[in-house]
């Protein structure tokens, strides 16, 4: 299957799966494929040293960016190049990147030089590794010097008085220092060094590149040797390191790279000999490839639709676990916490208890909790307590774990410490408490939709989604509660306070054809008909087909209103028509450019909320041209940008001005877990369950035949679905009444047809 892109670079998928498929395509960037997924690696510092942070301030512990180049100089001509960039578009013989679940490979060919490039973060230590091997194919000796370029920011604070960078002999490598005032940890640290003696180094930008100097012509190429020089009160750092490359003809050399964080010296040394040993490097891409294996082996499918198979078998989990490793990157969000972890607590029950309760200890005493930490972010957002029932019963599903219930966790603003099952009601509790006027559940700073962030500041404002969403919460705390079998008084509570805001949304949140977002502080309503702008939304129209409240015929005629309002040629936008003017009462989002992120965007998480919505309706095609419409090859939006193994968090909208349906932002967003739900728990419909897998599969008419690999505690379910209009389910040869597979020992197989 060929999966087009702009461009003359060959893009490989390289997954040592079954289903490999070697794609065709164009350039493609490094970024969060490379990102070690182990959270526990000693006592090192929580906050994530080695991530793309595109150019961001880290407020804490040193990261490296975005930029890895290396060169060539060949000494005779004094020319050269960037093997990895091809910064000229120069007619290379090879031009390949082989993307990899952990690693990536860059091979390049040229002027009788080949050229591979691979860089992978381990599974321990806070470091990232590069490998570079050189073939000399000329058929001549070849005198040249390398050069291995990243730039670091080693400023964890902003004082930049407190840094230095510098080469030093006993390491043998480049140290780069920020020892400051009140520190978090000892992790100040960073580090540079390789197997290679060096020629010339430089540590920062201006003796590399120079004054007016770039990355396609760096003036340090051009002299005899960099400036090999420390320096301090620098604002960026770098690492770039000379050395002498003489090769034979047909000679090969490789070398590694190695940067990371440690607290001093000593421990720098351990880890830097460790990793720069040879055949370390191999032995760390196979230990990622295993665990990334093991991982794949949980849920496996085969479709009519090869490349579902592939985001779903692959690429889908890789994108999703990254999110649930590092809460999208700048720091810790707890509601994306959550949701990465409802998606990905199947691949890593243990991990994912570990972090429910991690994330769990973020919770206030009132029952709210932080909206991201590590580093804190306080704005008071209302919505993180309606995350919590899935994520919780998700993993207890997924499990059989009940024990998680009773395992006590402290809150984040005081001493009390209360079990689990205390923090899920605790949190329901505030919701249900915190009532406007209109008896809706209240806005405070803001609910899924982060821009609209000033709706409700001043304690008046009530919002519908949340008010939805909540209900949906409640259901799961009840569905809880029958299984744990607490008394029929508690559950009665929660069953009529959930009619009471079912009501009050009916009442208060019904526009017409569709649900209106809320209420602002002033009473004026968001997201209705009368409104000049933003009349309606997509995601409380969704989820109210996920909480229940619209189902069946009624749920169809709200969807109709969804494709009618809200479709456009490569997804559904946010809310429309966009807001072209700002307004200080309703928030942010007011204030982007219409067609961007919250405003008229066609942000693909509330999409992936779309398609679900479609499955609980069994509109089975349209969950499916949905699908379609996100996807990286939608011929109707050909140059979006998307890698053709990621999800974007948003394609620009069509109301947009510029860049109509280009996607900036890929890796970093929710998309990637719910869409893995949508493909695995809705679209083929393997939900776990409190006492078994349950069976919904809503197939697109053009599937006839679906098989599916499913792990689920220590059994292997091996399901068939076939089309045959017979309506039936055979389990291990005998008819089966219902849809749940039952619990069955571990390392059994059960084999399950089923015929719709």
């Amino acid at each position: 299957m060929k999966l087009k892109f702009d461009g003359k670079t060959k893009t490989i998928i390289d997954t040592r799966c079954p289903e490999d498929k070697i794609l065709n395509g164009g350039n493609i960037s490094v970024c969060y494929t490379l990102i070690s997924d182990d959270i526990t690696k000693g006592e090192k510092p929580s906050s994530t040293p080695f991530i793309d942070r595109k150019g961001e301030f880290s407020e804490s512990y040193g990261t490296l960016k975005s930029k890895r180049y290396f060169y060539l100089k060949d000494l005779e001509t004094g020319k050269f190049f960037s093997p990895n960039r091809n910064f000229y578009d120069t007619p290379f013989e090879v031009y390949e990147c082989h993307v990899g679940l952990g690693y990536q490979t860059i091979i390049s060919e040229y002027d009788g030089l080949l050229t591979e490039m691979t860089i992978t973060v381990p599974e321990n230590d806070y470091v990232e590794l590069v490998r570079v091997r050189l073939f000399n194919k000329s058929g001549r000796s070849r005198r040249l010097d390398g050069y291995y370029y990243c730039d670091i920011e080693a400023n964890i604070t902003e004082h930049w008085a407190y840094g230095k960078g510098y080469f030093d002999d006993d390491f043998g490598g480049i140290i780069y220092e920020h020892d400051h005032f009140k520190k978090i940890d000892d992790y100040n640290l960073m580090f540079a060094k390789c197997n290679f003696p060096l020629k010339g180094f430089s540590v920062n930008d201006e003796g590399f590149f120079g004054t007016y100097g770039d990355e396609k012509d760096p003036v340090g190429l051009m002299r005899e040797q960099l400036s090999s020089e420390g320096t301090v009160f620098e604002g960026f750092y770098c690492a770039a390191m000379q050395f002498d490359l003489d090769l034979a003809a047909g000679e090969t050399k490789e070398f590694i790279f190695i940067c990371g964080i440690e607290r001093n010296k000593t421990e720098a040394k351990n880890v830097a000999d460790k990793y720069l040993k040879n055949k370390r490097f191999d032995l760390e891409i196979e230990t990622v490839k295993h665990r990334n294996d093991e991982y794949n082996k949980v849920f496996v499918c085969e479709t009519p639709d090869k490349y579902f198979d592939i985001l779903t078998n692959i690429w889908t989990k890789r994108q999703l676990s990254l999110g649930k490793t590092w809460g999208r990157v700048y720091g810790k969000g707890f509601r994306d916490v959550m949701q990465d972890i409802s998606a990905f607590v199947s691949l890593d029950p243990a991990l994912a208890k570990k972090q429910i309760l991690h994330a769990l200890s973020h919770q206030y005493e009132s029952g709210n909790a932080i909206r991201m930490y590590e580093p804190d972010f306080k704005y008071p957002y209302y919505d993180m307590p309606v995350w919590i029932p899935e994520t919780v019963t998700q993993y207890i599903k997924e499990t059989g774990d009940f024990e998680i219930l009773w395992i006590s966790v402290p809150y984040l603003d005081s001493e009390l410490s209360e079990n689990v099952f205390c923090h899920v009601k605790r949190g329901l509790d505030f919701l249900l408490t915190n009532r406007g006027v209109h008896n809706l559940v209240l806005w405070g700073g803001g609910d899924w939709n982060d821009s609209m962030n000033n709706a409700g500041m001043k304690g008046k404002g009530e919002s519908v989604w949340l008010s939805i969403a909540t209900v949906k919460a409640v259901n799961e705390f009840l569905e809880l509660l029958g299984e744990i079998g607490k008394e029929e008084l508690l559950i009665g509570e929660y069953e009529k306070k959930n009619r009471e805001l079912k009501a009050a949304i009916e009442k208060y949140g019904w526009d017409g054809d569709h649900y209106i977002y809320g209420y602002a502080d002033s009473g004026e309503k968001v997201g209705a008909d009368e409104n000049a702008e933003g009349k309606i939304y997509l995601n409380p129209q969704t989820w109210a087909i996920l909480a229940g409240i619209r189902t069946a015929e009624l749920g169809n005629e709200l969807m109709d209103t969804v494709e009618k309002r809200l479709q456009c040629k490569f997804g559904y936008v946010q809310n429309t028509p966009p807001y072209t003017k700002g307004i200080e009462e309703l928030g942010r989002s007011t204030y982007f450019i219409p067609g961007l992120i919250e405003n008229g965007s066609v942000y693909n998480h509330g999409v992936a909320f779309k398609l679900v919505a479609d499955c609980l309706l069994n509109r089975a095609d349209m969950a499916y041209k949905t699908y379609l419409k996100i996807r990286y090859d939608n011929p109707e939006n050909p140059d979006n940008g998307v890698e053709p193994y990621a999800f974007s968090n948003m394609y620009i909208g069509p109301d947009s001005p510029y860049k109509k349906g280009f996607a900036p932002m890929c890796w970093i967003t929710g998309t990637a877990g719910w869409m893995y739900r949508a493909f695995t728990e809705y679209m083929l419909g393997i939900q776990a369950d409190y006492n078994g897998l349950r069976i919904r599969p809503n197939v697109p008419s053009c599937w006839d035949n679906v098989k599916i690999k499913r792990k689920f505690r220590g059994a292997i379910y091996l399901i068939e679905i076939r089309r045959s209009g017979l309506q039936k389910m055979i389990v291990n040869g005998v008819k089966n009444d219902g849809e749940i597979l039952p619990i069955i020992s571990k390392g059994k197989v059960c084999n399950c047809v089923i015929h719709i």
